[in-house]
């Protein structure tokens, strides 16, 4: 079993990822700023408050995990700093080689074997989410030069649907997968990922 550090633990994939990790029998550190909102202990579950928008908090937070997940994420469409700051500080935090796993989203890029009309799809969203693009790409970037054992994964429009246990995947986020992904296939495929060398230092898409 792993030791799992979740950032972002109270958002609502988040707390799946808990969840299907304390299921697992996965020990988890539940990291955001009021950890409390995931209810009661649990066995195999510790709290840690921490901002990990603020300088130097993650510092020492991130020792003796085997993993990193973060799910954070940012809410409304306005300009946004979360996932390059987020990832920064997990960065500075984090030694060379350690795994850390962030969700991003498909709609950074435009698959091979898109159609026209997901390439139309794909600009006007492209047009209305730029500033959260334009961050998650700087966050991925950010990935790619540092010395990190990697994944990011990019799901596409996110759904609260139960799992199919079927999700669809692109490592290398390279062809074109479904139009929506349940936040429990996210969660599960994120968990398979920790051990999986075919994601590793690469993104992957993935939907339902």
């Amino acid at each position: 079993m792993a030791s799992i550090a979740v950032i972002g633990a109270t958002g609502r994939t988040g707390q799946i990822i808990v969840a299907n990790a304390l299921s697992a029998g996965h020990h988890v550190t539940a990291i955001a700023r009021r950890p409390e909102n995931l209810g009661p202990a649990r066995p195999h579950l510790t709290f840690l408050r921490a901002d990990v928008l603020t300088s130097g908090w993650l510092q020492g937070a991130l020792d003796d995990h085997d993993v990193v997940i973060s799910a954070l994420g940012a809410t409304g469409r306005g300009p946004t700093t979360v996932y390059s700051a987020g990832t920064t500080e997990m960065i500075s935090a984090l030694e060379p080689g350690r795994r850390l796993i962030v969700i991003s989203s498909a709609g950074l890029g435009i698959p091979a074997d898109a159609g026209p009309g997901t390439r139309l799809a794909a600009r006007l969203l492209h047009r209305v989410m730029r500033h959260t693009y334009a961050d998650m790409a700087r966050m991925e970037e950010l990935l790619t030069t540092s010395d990190l054992n990697y994944t990011s994964v990019r799901p596409t429009r996110l759904t609260d649907q139960p799992a199919t246990g079927r999700p669809r995947i692109s490592i290398g986020a390279t062809a074109k997968v479904g139009p929506t992904t349940a936040r429990a296939d996210l969660a599960a495929f994120i968990l398979a990922a920790i051990d999986d060398p075919r994601t590793h230092r690469t993104a992957v898409a993935i939907s339902s």
